[in-house]
């Protein structure tokens, strides 16, 4: 019989321009990429081997058929071993060490059979045997070596793909295929006998294997050439649960929103581009990753390397970039975690580099933060808040502290702010900037505010006396409940669920959000204004707001920020300043609140200005329920 021989050929080649494809491309190594280089060596092998068997098989003559004999039984128990080694590889490669399982146990038996079975094919012939006058035949048992053989190739698939926590349907889909693909060429080979088409088949498998998950080029960032955030999860997870030593540094080029805004986004990629090739420059490595738009992470695995190239990349950031001829400053914040590994988690690391950069205020030049325990201790203090935020929602857990407004005309509170508390049962009460700044990451901060609001709904309907002192109360709305449709009705609801008048209610409105012009805080306005609810500008003079979009706005009162105050006793200028805006306001017809008055100097300046209201600890602090009844 004349065998097919060139699928054989073409499988041969097929996987030696993968393997010298894949291993020449810039990838990092981890257990997926090893894996893979051993499926295609072994592979290659095991498709060699086949195609040298088929060619013993045509070259056959009766003079040399012990000969022949040998040769072939030599190339089956390589066909035999080959595969079992690729499933150990796989097994070793995923970390499972020296540990034997089930599964394990069953196919080093099965192996040991099919050697034993193959030896003795040297005189029962029940795989194959030679005829003198026909050649070649395949014997009875010859078709285990097909099932044998298929059956490592799931199991090589499977231990492979084990670990990979993204995969998807998709991928699913493409290693059915693959199995699918095999097994069919094994049919037709095993049917007509003489076209040989399993080794092509295992070729296709592991073409489709590397385009769908083992092509280093699905995981390069378009615009950088760097790899991505998804490679970067697949990989740095297996360095942090290996506890090898890695120190990581973050750059984090803030200013891209503002360099795309003056030079266009062309030019924010050309910087970008730039950062991303310096950086592998520096460090001399590929382990340079673009996780966000303007963040890119480093990673090295010696302190030396570490030290060495943090300086580098900061005295690289306080020179000015060059943009087609055009000298552009690019500052960023260089962030530095020495022993990453103790991260434990990827999620935590990443989270722990957006803490670090967080701390760093508003500037326009490169600024440098060192990971030390004192920071480290303030990060894992705010995932403990955080971890403790949920379980406090679910449980309704917040508290409701009143400050008192006192009034200067009349000398007495006029009105109450109503401030949300939380008491962590080991950390004592939790900052409330650390709190609500969480519950807004987290999208919690709107289920807070509802809660908050029954709490004090409940409050009031209990001592509604009490508004026979004061005006109302004030509730401040947070962005994402102002920008939330339909949520301004849920709020309205609420007072109502109560019986209680919307009069006694004044919800406070940030300066910055009151520019914010959207169909659904427009709405908000109009739903509140028509229910009979009043009201508050807060945080007046703290950011830059458009005054002629605020104004537009029905509100009643206006509050000055707190950071107005500074100077007033002592700076005639700042003093001059607040009472300018004071005067102009109260002309507008606003009702004027100062915040954070503390001593009776700025509280003297405040009434000979006119102000109708001081709210701060000059009169009272936040009090809770208990303390503010007996204060009324």
């Amino acid at each position: 019989m004349r065998y097919n021989i060139n699928f054989q050929i073409s499988a041969l080649i097929i996987v030696v321009l993968l393997l010298h494809h894949f291993v020449t491309r810039k990838k990092l190594h981890n257990a997926n990429t090893k894996i893979f280089t051993y499926v295609l060596i072994l592979s290659g092998i095991y498709i060699l081997f086949d195609l040298i068997s088929t060619l013993a098989i045509m070259s056959y003559e009766p003079a040399c058929e012990n000969m022949a004999l040998i040769i072939l039984t030599v190339v089956y128990l390589f066909d035999i071993m080959l595969p079992y080694i690729l499933y150990c590889c796989a097994v070793v490669s995923r970390g499972q060490g020296k540990k034997i399982d089930g599964v394990s146990m069953i196919c080093t038996v099965v192996t040991v059979i099919m050697l034993i079975l193959m030896l003795i094919n040297l005189t029962s012939g029940w795989f194959f045997y030679f005829d003198q006058s026909t050649g070649y035949h395949r014997g009875s048992g010859y078709v285990m070596l097909y099932i044998y053989a298929l059956l490592y190739i799931v199991l090589v698939i499977h231990q492979t793909l084990k670990k990979r926590e993204d995969l998807n349907v998709h991928k699913m889909g493409v290693l059915t295929e693959i199995v699918v693909i095999e097994g069919l060429c094994m049919g037709v080979e095993l049917y007509t006998q003489h076209v040989m088409l399993s080794g092509f088949g295992l070729a296709l498998g592991l073409v489709f294997l590397y385009l769908t998950m083992n092509n280093p080029g699905d995981f390069i960032d378009s615009t950088t050439g760097v790899f991505d955030k998804q490679y970067f999860d697949n990989w740095i997870q297996e360095k942090l649960d290996k506890r090898t030593e890695f120190h990581l540094i973050a750059v984090e080029a803030f200013m891209l929103k503002q360099i795309n805004k003056v030079y266009g986004s062309s030019v924010g990629d050309q910087l970008l581009v730039q950062i991303a090739r310096e950086l592998q420059n520096i460090t001399g490595s590929v382990q340079v990753f673009r996780t966000t738009g303007n963040c890119f992470l480093v990673i090295m695995d010696s302190l030396t390397e570490y030290e060495r190239n943090r300086q580098q990349i900061e005295e690289y950031f306080r020179e000015p970039f060059i943009v087609d001829g055009e000298k552009i400053d690019f500052p960023a914040v260089i962030c530095g975690i020495i022993n990453s590994e103790k991260m434990e988690q990827e999620d935590v690391l990443l989270a722990y580099v957006e803490y670090l950069v967080s701390l760093v205020k508003h500037t326009d030049e490169t600024v440098v933060i060192q990971s030390d325990d004192r920071i480290l201790e303030g990060f894992r203090y705010e995932k403990e808040v955080e971890h403790f935020l949920k379980n406090a929602v679910e449980k309704d857990l917040f508290e409701v502290y009143y400050q008192p407004v006192y009034w200067i005309k009349e000398e007495r509170y006029i009105t109450l702010e109503a401030l949300s508390r939380l008491k962590h049962p080991n950390m004592g009460m939790i900052p409330p900037d650390v709190f609500i700044g969480i519950a807004e990451r987290q999208g919690l901060i709107a289920q807070i505010g509802l809660l908050q609001l029954r709490r004090v709904c409940r409050f009031i309907k209990e001592n509604e006396h009490i508004m026979d002192s004061i005006r109302n109360v004030k509730f401040n709305l947070s962005p994402s409940e102002l920008l939330k449709p339909g949520h301004s009705q849920v709020l309205i609801d609420i007072i109502k669920e109560f019986g209680l008048s919307p009069a006694y209610f004044q919800f406070e409105i940030t300066e910055t959000v009151a520019t914010e012009y959207s169909e659904s805080f427009c709405k908000a306005v109009e739903d509140f204004q028509n229910a009979g609810i009043g009201l508050c500008l807060d945080d007046f003079g703290s950011g830059y707001a458009n005054l002629n979009a605020v104004l537009k706005l029905p509100f009643d009162v206006v509050k000055m920020d707190r950071s107005l105050l500074t100077g007033i006793t002592c700076d005639e200028q700042a003093a001059i300043f607040y009472r300018s805006i004071v005067m102009v306001m109260q002309n507008m017809g606003y009702m004027i609140v100062a915040e954070g008055a503390e001593t009776e100097e700025e509280v003297n300046l405040l009434r000979s200005w006119g102000v109708d209201m001081v709210q701060g600890y000059y009169f009272s602090r936040p009090l809770p329920e208990k303390e503010l009844l007996k204060l009324f």
